[in-house]
């Protein structure tokens, strides 16, 4: 990992000016790896988000950049994690089979005992209160703890008490967090979806029924609340690979690499207000991904 010679950590790239748009970064299991490859763009680009909402797997990588840690260091930074990096055990009877207290430990390790509302950018990141069912914004408060939370797949891990509140995650409620951003006062919304348009994978073990049932729960929702919120929908082409295992990691990255530098033109045409048809092009061709998943 790369990282300073006093703390051990991830060192903070150069702050830029940031743009005049709001990043959301939705879940999607270990896909949210393809995160990293749409952030890698937008720094070479020069495009500094101005704002950073995520939710599970989208929290992770949104925390990271909050901060002043660039893609590629973020990617060394959560190398080893996995699910076996992720879980730790937990007593038969208690509110899940184990914790991702191990999830936690990583970013704490990477990034300190920072908190969100010290961020380079501001960020939110999105959660689910399991008693109530309402929507959770964590803006303050504990990073590392905030991106437990939205990421504790309930039944799997056992709840995070934040604020006292059972929490789990944010994708039931927000999967892709468009509306959050906006809520942060992003004027203009660049959304990355890691499950717009897929088909669902044959069951062949427990951690791909947790994830088919958890994305069945949560992808008719998802499909049309980002419709309507976004101003740029970028979606990885991530079908091919498994939600729950990442056996290429390099490939992953890629993928959310090539979806991001094809949507620069229409997320530049946005940016500077323009009437140019490359917005209208580029969403049209994105809801064609969809049709075709959903015929």
């Amino acid at each position: 990992m790369v990282a300073d010679s006093e703390h051990d950590r991830p060192v903070r790239v150069e702050a830029r000016e940031p743009a005049g748009f709001g990043l959301a970064l939705g879940g999607g299991f270990v896909r949210g790896l393809a995160h990293l490859g749409v952030l890698s763009v937008l720094e070479e680009e020069g495009l500094t988000p101005g704002w950073l909402a995520g939710t599970s797997s989208g929290a992770i990588a949104a925390v990271f950049a909050a901060f002043g840690v660039s893609a590629d260091q973020a990617g060394e930074a959560l190398a080893e994690l996995g699910w076996g990096t992720m879980t730790r055990a937990r007593p038969f009877g208690s509110l899940g089979l184990a914790t991702n207290e191990g999830l936690e430990e990583i970013v704490r390790d990477a990034l300190g005992d920072v908190r969100l509302e010290d961020a380079r950018i501001p960020i939110a990141v999105v959660a689910t209160d399991i008693n109530t069912g309402n929507r959770v914004l964590l803006d303050r408060g504990d990073a590392a703890r905030a991106v437990r939370a939205s990421s504790c797949v309930p039944g799997l891990y056992a709840p995070v008490e934040v604020g006292g509140r059972l929490l789990v995650d944010g994708a039931l409620v927000e999967n892709v967090p468009a509306r959050a951003a906006r809520e942060l006062g992003a004027p203009v919304v660049v959304a990355v979806s890691l499950g717009f348009a897929l088909p669902f994978d044959e069951v062949k073990s427990w951690r791909q029924l947790v994830a088919n049932a958890f994305d069945i729960a949560v992808n008719s929702q998802m499909r049309y609340e980002i419709l309507g919120e976004a101003d740029v929908l970028i979606d990885p082409d991530v079908a091919r690979f498994s939600k729950v295992r990442a056996p290429d990691r390099a490939a992953l990255i890629e993928a959310g690499r090539a979806r991001a530098r094809e949507a620069l033109p229409a997320l530049r045409e946005v940016l500077e207000a323009s009437e140019g048809g490359a917005v209208m092009r580029w969403m049209k061709g994105v809801r064609d991904r969809l049709a075709g998943v959903l015929d």
